[in-house]
């Protein structure tokens, strides 16, 4: 997987799997749900799953490219590369839906991002531990 070893891409790709759970699943359900003006019946199936784990993946994958590249060698660098990625690249793509959307949802936008913070980090950190 592009030099990367498979097994803590696998764990790291299933630890941010889990915070999307517990942001989405857990935490963040209603507020969430009320910002995407969503109801319980509008739950999609299951098998949209596959499609958000797919998408874990890649940007697992993309983590540790980012790492390896820059050659991070502690946790204190992987936690502020993804810092300075998350302030440059996640935050602005998140808010397009902030400026575009009718909506303006600044909870929506909130959640989004630091779903997006908390998981690069978690994956950061484990893909820099178990290199």
């Amino acid at each position: 997987m592009f030099g990367l070893k498979p097994l803590p891409v696998i764990l790291a790709t299933v630890a941010f799997f889990f915070v999307g759970f517990l942001w989405y699943g857990l935490l963040f359900t209603e507020m969430w749900m009320a910002a995407e003006g969503l109801t319980e019946e509008d739950a999609g199936s299951p098998v949209w799953m596959i499609g958000g784990l797919i998408i874990t993946f890649m940007q697992v994958i993309g983590i540790g490219l980012v790492l390896k590249w820059k050659n991070v060698s502690g946790v204190n660098d992987a936690v502020m590369t993804m810092l300075t990625l998350w302030l440059l690249i996640a935050l602005p793509f998140t808010a397009y839906a902030f400026v575009y959307l009718p909506a303006h949802s600044l909870p929506l936008l909130m959640i989004d991002a630091s779903h997006l913070l908390v998981g690069w980090v978690v994956s950061a950190i484990i893909l820099t531990i178990m290199k």
